[in-house]
């Protein structure tokens, strides 16, 4: 199978170890929704938010015009999805190895079995200063594996903004010792 330049950028993406968390809901945390509206099926597992959803949950906030979200039996939460003009999510730093995140499509939908997030029409992903837009971007947390592009959507262009990281550290953490010119 011949590889092509895109699939080539995003190994090259991983092979930079960069970074990419993204909107995960945190398992322990509550759940906290605001939204206009409410309707519940418990007999389908599902329950619909609309007019100016806010749902929280840990370090995760996601603002959409409609929320659908799909529970087991068990009651947990098997798939979120939202819509909006556009949807948006923030994710905030919780420990020193992440950066703030956030990312808006006109459809964000979260599959926790799959650990999976996929922002559909008209999406952009930041995570700290690097950029990411397409029409579809896909992100698997637990693998640290982005896809967007034709091959994912069908159509258009990714666009990828990276940028260097500015504290280099040696493996104990330390900053490297800068070097005085010489005279």
């Amino acid at each position: 199978m011949k590889s092509t330049r895109r699939e080539w950028v995003f190994v090259a993406l991983l092979a930079l170890g960069l970074p990419v968390q993204a909107m995960e809901p945190a398992a322990k945390e509550p759940i906290y929704i605001e939204s206009d509206s409410l309707k519940i099926d418990d007999t389908k597992g599902v329950s619909i938010y609309e007019g100016s959803v806010v749902f929280r949950q840990g370090p995760d906030t996601l603002r959409a015009d409609r929320l659908v979200i799909h529970s087991s039996e068990r009651k947990e939460v098997d798939k979120i999805v939202a819509t909006g003009a556009p949807a948006r999510f923030d994710h905030e730093a919780v420990g020193p190895d992440e950066e703030d995140s956030w990312g808006e499509a006109e459809t964000i939908e979260y599959h926790a079995g799959e650990s999976l997030l996929v922002l559909n029409g008209s999406a952009r992903f930041r995570q700290g200063e690097n950029q990411f837009s397409g029409n579809r971007i896909e992100y698997e947390s637990d693998k640290r594996l982005v896809r967007a592009g034709k091959s994912v959507a069908g159509e258009g262009r990714v666009q990828i903004v990276i940028h260097p990281r500015s504290d280099v550290r040696d493996e104990s953490g330390a900053e490297p010792a800068q070097e005085s010119p010489q005279q």
